[in-house]
């Protein structure tokens, strides 16, 4: 099992779940700090003030706002703009 909490992932930890599956759990501490991120950008989002890239677009489209009905489809494109294959995976020799 792969405890995320405030230590960093190790490589032990990347080998583990690149070996096939694993169970991973959130720390206490790490899920309440998360749940606190998530308050912030949802208090911030409420105040109407542009926040790049939760409510604006990226680089030079950090002046444009997204409207509120559009910002969850952000959120899944800039995830999904990140996302790379690798291919075959390589020999270990």
């Amino acid at each position: 099992m792969i405890r995320i909490g405030a230590q960093p992932i190790s490589l032990d930890h990347v080998r583990a779940a690149l070996a096939g599956p694993i169970k991973v759990e959130l720390t206490p501490k790490a899920r309440s700090l998360i749940e606190r991120s998530a308050a912030t950008v949802t208090r911030l989002l409420a105040s109407g003030e542009p926040i790049y890239g939760v409510n604006t677009g990226f680089g030079k489209l950090a002046k444009t706002r997204i409207a509120a009905k559009d910002l969850s489809a952000l959120q899944i494109n800039i995830v999904r703009s990140h996302a790379a294959g690798v291919g075959a995976p390589l020999d270990a020799g």
